[in-house]
């Protein structure tokens, strides 16, 4: 990301150039050359607004390169399938709590890859952790009952506007943009139960949940029929 915002950087030093060059040429009425040393450093400075855009939006992502650990997960029960949840980043001082409710927890990840000249500035597989939610066992009760889900998506303090998704952009226009290879999610999930801890991983294939204490194994053993 270093590198895409030092790109456009100079991008946007060209097109002030152009700009400030095609402004004294208008002065000195070089009508035809001002006018395209304008449109020049108009151009330059809207491909730097879009890089700017770009890497901003890829603050929120974390560099994917092997799998590796991600957060933890632990859960207390308060009451009849419903259960807080405390989640630690393991790359970053990030740390949420919710409350949860059903019977399973799922977390879901986007996952950016890229390719031929998006390599070239120095930009890898790129991953974030998207959101968590609770989900019921029975069909009837994910259909009926309260759902639970939250946002696990921290935007920069300086992104005003929030509507623009690298992730989602990128997977829906994959036709034309050649230089991501994939744009994909990711999600697992696994039982809750009080006292249960799971450490997350994930790889270039997706997110890997593990039980990382016994309460947590038992629930797995329990829930799979071991």
């Amino acid at each position: 990301m270093t590198h895409l915002v030092i790109v456009s950087a100079l991008v946007a030093v060209v097109g002030l150039v152009f700009t400030v060059i095609g402004i004294k040429r208008l002065f000195q009425r070089r009508i035809v050359n001002g006018i395209a040393l304008e449109f020049s450093g108009l151009i330059f400075l809207a491909l730097a607004a879009s890089s700017f855009l770009l890497a901003s939006n890829l603050y929120t992502y974390q560099r994917l390169v092997y799998e590796q650990p991600v957060a933890e997960i632990l859960f207390q029960q308060l009451s009849p399938q419903e259960f807080q949840a405390e989640i630690l980043a393991l790359d970053s001082p990030f740390k949420q709590t919710v409350n949860l409710k059903g019977d399973e927890w799922q977390l879901d990840a986007q996952v950016l890859s890229w390719k031929g000249a998006a390599t070239l500035i120095g930009l890898d597989a790129n991953y974030r952790l998207h959101r968590i939610s609770g989900r019921y066992i029975d069909i009837v009760q994910e259909q009926q009952r309260p759902r639970s889900v939250y946002s696990l998506v921290k935007k920069p303090a300086y992104i005003e506007d929030d509507r623009f998704d690298l992730w989602q952009f990128a997977h829906q226009h994959q036709s034309w943009l050649q230089w991501i290879d994939a744009a994909y999610g990711s999600a697992v999930f696994l039982p809750m139960t009080d006292g249960a801890k799971y450490k997350i991983s994930i790889s270039r294939t997706g997110l890997i949940a593990r039980p990382a204490n016994d309460e947590a194994r038992q629930a797995v053993s329990r829930w799979i029929g071991l």
